[in-house]
């Protein structure tokens, strides 16, 4: 596996990543605001505790960025795509990051592959549920 280069981007990525990478979740904790919403297709997490308690879980899955595919930010939003492996599996994640007052306020977050399922459950045994008619959730 290559070194992740995270030259070029937005401090609050680069904080974001490396305490994903290292499983510091009071580090990662607080690159959001007090008022996050992350948004996902498994659903929304709406506040502080939800967004730590799913990203503490998140952690003990062995989740690693490994590359960066494509990457783009502004002042205050972020747009990535990138590689990662998942207990040795590789994934795509993908991701928009709004910024208020230097601290991610709004994201949306995208994953392909069986890191999906996991989050749609909260759980290595869970599985996705499709809903007819539809490709996600929502509040």
């Amino acid at each position: 596996m290559s070194t992740l280069d995270l030259s070029g981007c937005h401090p609050v990525f680069v904080r974001q990543i490396d305490c994903l990478q290292n499983k510091d979740i009071d580090g990662l904790m607080e690159t959001y605001h007090r008022e996050a919403v992350v948004v996902r297709f498994q659903g929304i997490l709406d506040g502080f505790e939800e967004i730590r308690d799913t990203f503490g879980r998140y952690m003990d899955i062995q989740a690693k960025y490994e590359r960066l595919l494509e990457y783009t930010h502004s002042e205050d939003t972020i747009f990535m795509r990138a590689v990662m492996s998942v207990r040795g599996e590789r994934e795509l994640g993908f991701g928009a990051y709004v910024l208020r007052d230097g601290l991610i306020w709004r994201q949306v977050a995208g994953i392909e592959g069986g890191m999906r399922d996991w989050f749609t459950q909260g759980g290595p045994a869970g599985h996705a549920q499709e809903q007819p008619g539809a490709s996600g959730g929502h509040r």
